[in-house]
């Protein structure tokens, strides 16, 4: 039984860091195009967006109608007292909503007002890819929170150590792009690098405490 549950373990190591590597390779391959390819790839992503929006209300009912079920399914299967479940699921229903109220009265708006679409596409270029810079890292920050977890490293030294390596990551890739043709390293991007690395790493450990929280509630439950 010890044998098997530390073959679990490593294995589970062995995939978190492996996510990792190669979440860092695909942030390396995007920073290693010449500016002229990866603005390309920037405008082609604007288009995308630009027909999601268009078509937002069959694409926001079909994915509330998919998210709905999986979490509804999730909290019936739950090993947890119904009060839980109960609440669990206001809170998606609350979360649920208040995305729908943003959506409605704060982007929409903003988005015919300005005509955003019929502005420069160079305008918006700028804007989507520090957007992109924060998002990408968000993700690489979660990827390194749960690494260093799985590793047996927790509390508020794996949250600095996970802060810090994304940073030093950031700044190496900021340093490569030197190297790379019409591309520069910049300062601010380092910045919006580890703001977006931290929102993630925080959003990894609230999710994570609020599991262990209702394991622990499970036991508690089961014991009686």
């Amino acid at each position: 039984m010890v044998l098997r549950h530390n073959g679990k373990n490593a294995l589970a190591m062995f995939l978190s860091w492996g996510l990792v590597l190669l979440w860092m390779g695909i942030l390396f391959w995007f920073s290693s195009q010449p500016a002229t390819e990866s603005a390309q790839l920037s405008i082609g992503v604007m288009e995308v967006g630009r027909r999601f929006v268009s078509h937002w209300e069959g694409i926001g009912i079909l994915s509330f109608i998919i998210i709905y079920h999986i979490v509804l399914v999730w909290v019936v299967r739950m090993k947890s007292h119904y009060i839980i479940k109960i609440l669990l699921f206001l809170l998606f229903l609350v979360m649920s909503l208040s995305a729908v109220y943003v959506i409605l009265r704060v982007i929409l708006p903003r988005v015919d007002s300005f005509g955003i679409f019929q502005m420069n596409r160079w305008v918006i270029h700028r804007y989507l890819r520090k957007y992109a810079h924060f998002f990408i890292y968000l993700f690489l920050g979660g990827v390194v929170k749960n690494a260093l977890t799985v590793s047996g490293l927790k509390g508020w030294k794996s949250i600095g150590l996970a802060i810090l390596l994304c940073f030093l990551y950031a700044v190496f890739d900021e340093i490569h792009q030197y190297f790379v043709p019409g591309r520069m390293p910049l300062v601010m991007d380092v910045i919006i690098d580890t703001a977006g690395a931290t929102v993630g790493i925080i959003l990894y450990s609230s999710v994570n405490g609020l599991f262990q929280l209702i394991k622990t509630k499970q036991r508690t439950v089961s014991l009686f």
